[in-house]
């Protein structure tokens, strides 16, 4: 249905969710370079809410995603696909060009309320895992090194390099597939993990000296101020990857990292090891994920939050 659906469109519109990672990018950016080579003619773009991370601009063609606020002259859209966005809220903004597009909704949370036309929801690493099985299987197109690349970066990020428990043979499989293609793991790694902003390594000192403790919860927990973010000019994707850092304390099986939002509501990302389930945490929020990995976003204030989530935990 997909196929047909791109064949019979004129203008294509992906999106991914706001405060976009390397699985958001990397699954949408594999699907817009998979349409623009293999299906001349067509009008693809790929909107998104907020800024490129910095440590993502490495990859070919993202110089070709385009920032909602900057976008003029949209035509009307015949096929939106959302990329990794568990809810069609989460993309933000770019909601508005929707219209009566035909809307594909490819993601792998568990927390995915099939809000598409077509939904390619499974429970897999990542949204890049199903790409992969999209572009090939679906589409029937041949996966190079330059729709590897990007696939490869949203798996590596979204599994914390193959440390998380939704890995699978198959995930590994697919990787193993990818190197095949021919891409550049050590550009990929380096990009990623071995470039960080001096925002980001100020966030994660401070992360790490102020963290507190609950040792009879296992918890760890880390607020980052808006004063700091404001004073240190810390960007958004400087905070990306600080609740995996907070969970790799020994005494630790619950980690939060919750961040002050200029329009005083907090942002928290969740993360666990193996017995707390913080999907079921993060919905008491109205948020969601995956077991081992889920946000929210709240009015409440840090004392009230770290109190319901130490009760529930």
């Amino acid at each position: 249905m997909l196929l047909e659906k791109i064949r019979e469109s004129e203008n294509i519109l992906i999106s991914s969710h706001v405060n976009p990672d390397g699985d958001s990018i990397g699954s949408g950016l594999a699907l817009y370079t998979a349409i623009t080579k293999n299906f001349p003619g067509k009008k693809v773009r790929f909107i998104i809410e907020d800024d490129i991370p910095y440590d993502l601009k490495f990859l070919r063609n993202s110089d070709k995603i385009e920032k909602y606020i900057e976008v003029d002259n949209v035509p009307e859209v015949d096929l939106m696909i959302t990329c990794d966005s568990a809810t069609f809220k989460r993309i933000g903004r770019v909601v508005n060009f929707r219209k009566d597009a035909f809307l594909v909704n490819i993601d792998h949370h568990i927390s995915n309320d099939l809000y598409g036309n077509l939904d390619i929801v499974e429970d897999k690493s990542s949204a890049c895992e199903i790409m992969y099985d999209v572009i090939k299987n679906k589409l029937k197109i041949e996966i190079d090194e330059e729709i590897g690349e990007s696939l490869y970066t949203g798996i590596v990020t979204d599994t914390g390099s193959f440390k998380y428990e939704s890995t699978s043979k198959q995930t590994f499989e697919i990787a193993g597939k990818l190197i095949d293609a021919g891409i550049d793991r050590d550009k990929i790694i380096n990009s990623v993990y071995k470039s960080k902003s001096i925002g980001r390594m100020k966030v994660l000192g401070i992360a790490i000296s102020k963290m507190n403790i609950i040792d009879d919860k296992k918890f760890v927990y880390f607020t980052l101020s808006d004063y700091f973010v404001q004073t240190e000019g810390i960007k958004k994707d400087d905070t990306e990857g600080i609740v995996e850092q907070l969970l790799e304390y020994e005494g630790c099986e619950v980690a939060l990292f919750l961040k002050e939002e200029p329009n005083g509501k907090m942002k928290g990302s969740l993360r666990s090891k193996k017995e707390v389930d913080v999907n079921e945490v993060a919905s008491l929020f109205d948020g969601g994920g995956h077991k081992r990995a889920s946000g929210f976003t709240t009015k409440m204030e840090e004392k009230d939050i770290i109190l319901r989530i130490l009760e529930s935990i």
